[in-house]
């Protein structure tokens, strides 16, 4: 499996992962084989890549940390939370915490790897998946700081229901196409106030959890709103989810241009100590495969390959099986592989969307 960007997609193609619509309803399901049509339509919804199988790798399947159907029901909740909230309602507290257990026991199950999380294509509802993808991280990091259950479950909590102040912004807010827009807009900076006076109203809701909402865009070094607070001021859920969030509205493009894993690293780690807690950004930075498997990777040599294996600890010297040589002469039937962690000279110098 590997996932190729639609522009990039080829008639006779065959998908490996599901496309859904909103709601989570399958628009092409695994196996269908890609027509023009098909493209154009997936164009369409919006949807910027898809996985596709490849006979090179085919061997290789990404084991998600969460699955699809958890993912795709935490953000139905998010959803329904933010309409209740707008509507006037209060929050299905267990609901939401139950979600959360969910998270948490499938993170837990796979502790010993490095985060994989392919991304579940939807139309739309970018939104409501971004709080469950920062949840994720969240929890992920927490486990690796070694938190108990019950501080897991404050930090996920609070990391699913880190926007839902957003519920009260207008629509004029929320839609709009230009990214610094936020950074300047004092109405769009209250989402956090928001947050934390909708969560704390709540009985059954850990006042912890509604602090992440409260300064998840507090920064390190005091820059950061509402409340400028420096350092350990910040709760540490809440510097946790700062990384989290970040780190997946990058990768995802929800706000702007999307940038591939390794980059997205790359600001975190030189924004430690910035805007970042430097031990948080660390921990968070070693258990995220920088280099998804099947991710389509040239190496200082020339060569060209799949990355294919990524050793626990060591997330920038994976196994990559080499599908070119040096010189662009593609391998054929026997495809060599090289271990990075051995060949310490090797590195992996881009990421690539296509092959040439």
């Amino acid at each position: 499996m590997r996932k190729v960007a639609v522009q990039n997609l080829q008639p006779g193609m065959f998908l490996e992962k599901p496309v859904y619509t909103k709601g989570g309803r399958i628009l092409l399901d695994r196996g269908v084989k890609l027509t023009e049509s098909y493209i154009r339509r997936l164009g369409e919804f919006g949807i910027p890549f898809v996985y596709i199988w490849d006979e090179r790798i085919a061997e290789i399947e990404i084991d998600d940390s969460v699955n699809d159907e958890t993912r795709l029901r935490a953000a139905e909740i998010v959803h329904e939370s933010m309409e209740n909230i707008r509507l006037g309602k209060g929050l299905d507290t267990q609901e939401i915490k139950k979600m959360v257990e969910d998270i948490i026991k499938q993170i837990l199950d796979n502790s010993e790897a490095l985060l994989h999380l392919s991304e579940i294509r939807i139309a739309g509802e970018q939104l409501f998946h971004h709080s469950v993808n920062v949840a994720i991280y969240a929890i992920l990091t927490g486990v690796n700081v070694r938190y108990g259950e019950k501080e897991l479950l404050e930090l996920g909590t609070g990391a699913l229901l880190h926007d839902i102040g957003k519920s009260r912004l207008p629509a004029r807010i929320l839609n709009s196409p230009e990214p610094s827009f936020f950074s300047d807009c004092e109405e769009f900076r209250n989402h956090t106030s928001y947050g934390f006076e909708i969560m704390r109203r709540e009985n059954n809701l850990s006042l912890l959890s509604a602090h992440v909402a409260y300064q998840h865009h507090e920064c390190y070094d005091g820059t950061g709103y509402p409340r400028g607070l420096k350092g350990e001021e910040i709760h540490e859920y809440a510097r946790i989810a700062a990384i989290a969030n970040t780190y997946d509205i990058l990768v995802s493009g929800l706000y702007g241009k999307r940038l591939a894993p390794y980059q997205t690293i790359e600001y975190i780690i030189a924004q430690a100590g910035r805007a970042f807690d430097p031990k948080l950004a660390r921990i968070f930075s070693t258990n995220i495969a920088v280099y998804p498997l099947g991710s389509l990777v040239r190496l200082n040599t020339g060569q060209k390959g799949f990355v294919i294996h990524i050793p626990k600890n060591y997330p920038t010297r994976p196994i990559v099986r080499l599908i070119a040589d040096a010189d662009g002469k593609k391998y054929t039937g026997n495809y060599p592989e090289i271990n990075l962690l051995q060949e310490l000279t090797v590195f992996v110098e881009e990421v690539l969307e296509e092959e040439s």
